[in-house]
């Protein structure tokens, strides 16, 4: 039976020669040659065996160099791989040099692997290829990619990262702590989402004339997206939020009689109640969103559903009320875009002049507002 020593002393000999790697005493070639079989299984995903056609150099400038010349799919992928073992093993040894050159490398490979790709067009179908050979009208995105071994997640995030401007790409790998690949993803993600919310404070809301006999309201609540690793697109929100004060402020240009629904989700449900109260609006009823799937906190039931609060001011009427449901089942959209099949039934129900609040997408027989408004 092993010993926690021999353990312990196995470790350091791996870490050891990991480390060597970018001293020049030893080649990636023969780091992943040793221990390829032990660290393969469990950590990349199932797909061909990590080959030793990449041509390694010993040191991080030669990588660079090399990799900037790589002219295959699949060498690149190699390339990504063998920097993922390798960071693994100086996050064992606690070698945060190794660790740093190890992620700089994947980050790089990963970009050649989606400027390789990107030189395909994307719908062809046909015959798959390792090379980059575009003039073969067989080759398309996904067949290279798949002969290569390249899962759906892995191509997407390379295009992706390919498309980064190569000053930012260079500020951002060569920082003194390097990325990961989700994390340069994230950090580029939130830059545009920080150029857009920009964009959208300097644009001027032209706030709707008169008043209206249906209004539909989709508050921007102080919700923030919950980053993680394993969804490095999910950072802040691309649109600028409200406290409740704010949303208390808003003036609702409401009609003598006129009918209000107010969306909200599980998390502002009381805050929505306090709102509407302060609005002057009468509560009636609470028309429900069944969705597909949705987030499900630790110990808690999934919350695969949004309310859309039925208010009103005075005493609007309906003119028609056949297969009119406080429950609907509808897909879901992009974040925060509420479905059509709510606005077929509400365009059916309701008559005269209807606005759409903090609207992100123009929206047939409303008058939109708001900064995102396309309508």
């Amino acid at each position: 039976m092993t010993t926690p020593e021999e353990i312990t002393t196995a470790t350091d000999r791996i870490a050891d020669k990991v480390r060597r790697v970018f001293t020049r005493e030893i080649t990636f070639a023969e780091v992943v040659r040793i221990h390829q079989n032990r660290v393969a299984s469990t950590i990349r995903q199932p797909g061909p065996a990590m080959s030793d056609e990449a041509h390694l150099p010993q040191a991080y400038e030669d990588a660079k160099r090399s990799m900037a010349q790589c002219e295959r799919v699949d060498e690149c992928k190699d390339w990504a791989d063998k920097a993922m073992a390798i960071a693994a093993y100086a996050r064992q040894a606690a070698d945060i040099t190794l660790l740093n050159h190890a992620l700089r490398i994947q980050c790089r490979s990963t970009r050649r692997m989606g400027e390789l790709l990107i030189q395909i067009e994307p719908n062809k179908g046909g015959r798959p290829s390792k090379t980059r050979d575009t003039d073969d009208p067989g080759l398309s995105r996904k067949s290279i990619a798949d002969d290569a071994g390249i899962k759906e997640r892995q191509r997407k995030t390379s295009i992706r990262i390919a498309k980064i401007p190569e000053q930012e790409f260079e500020r951002l790998v060569d920082a003194e702590k390097a990325p990961t690949v989700s994390g340069l993803i994230r950090e580029t993600q939130r830059k545009e989402t920080g150029e857009k919310l920009d964009e959208l404070a300097s644009r001027e809301i032209t706030h709707p004339s008169g008043e209206f006999d249906v209004v539909v309201i989709d508050p921007p609540w102080p919700m923030n997206k919950v980053e993680r690793e394993v969804r490095p697109n999910q950072v802040a929100l691309d649109y600028p939020t409200m406290d409740e004060d704010e949303i208390k402020g808003i003036e609702i240009p409401a009609a003598e009689n006129c009918h209000v629904w107010v969306w909200t989700t599980h998390k502002y449900l009381p805050m929505a109640l306090r709102c509407i109260e302060h609005w002057g609006l009468k509560y009636v009823c609470t028309c429900i969103w069944h969705k597909p799937g949705g987030p499900q906190p630790y110990n808690l039931p999934q919350y695969n559903n949004e309310f859309a609060i039925y208010c009103r001011k005075g005493t609007p009427l309906f003119f028609d009320t056949k297969a009119f449901n406080t429950c609907f089942y509808a897909p879901r959209g992009k974040h925060s875009e509420k479905p059509e099949e709510f606005y077929e039934v509400v365009r059916r129900v309701t008559k005269g002049r209807r606005l759409d609040m903090f609207n992100r997408r123009s929206i047939d027989g409303f008058t939109g507002w708001g900064n995102e408004s396309l309508g």
